[in-house]
């Protein structure tokens, strides 16, 4: 007799059990005492779930895979507005070389924050986000109608 496998299992085995995920760079910071770098990313695994901010800390003479994720947070269910990438507010300087400061949006939930990585020390602060200035008036808004004719 042949052993019969689940077709749950077969599918499993047919596309992976690790989902695929997509990661975009959004910006490289780098330590102007090292080789250090700090980059911003966006990730999304796909329809069912939301996108995730990160920030990895690396050495440019080690290979990209050996870049240490320090901080990961998302829109905590859209309680943050997130850019069009799916990211959340996040600013990331390089303070003092082997000094980095990591500012995100205090409405993020945040699933991790390291404190040293590769040798520099990490500092953290939460933050309101950017806010927007208010929009101009379009011209015709203040435009006074019943004086047109004059």
């Amino acid at each position: 007799m042949r052993p019969v496998l689940p077709a749950s299992l077969l599918l499993l085995s047919a596309c992976g059990i690790e989902p695929a995920c997509g990661t975009d760079v959004l910006q490289v910071a780098r330590d102007i005492g090292s080789d250090r770098y700090a980059a911003t990313e966006v990730r999304s695994c796909g329809a069912t779930t939301g996108f995730a901010t990160i920030v990895r800390v690396g050495r440019a003479s080690e290979p990209q895979s050996d870049a240490v994720e320090v901080f990961v947070a998302d829109s905590d269910h859209g309680k943050v507005n997130a850019g069009m990438d799916g990211s959340i507010f996040m600013n990331v300087v390089w303070t003092a070389p082997g000094k980095l400061a990591i500012v995100h949006d205090e409405r993020g939930r945040v699933f991790k924050r390291v404190a040293e990585a590769k040798g520099a020390q990490l500092t953290y602060r939460a933050s309101r986000g950017p806010s927007l200035p208010p929009r101009p008036p379009r011209p015709d808004e203040n435009f006074d109608w019943s004086r047109r004719n004059d």
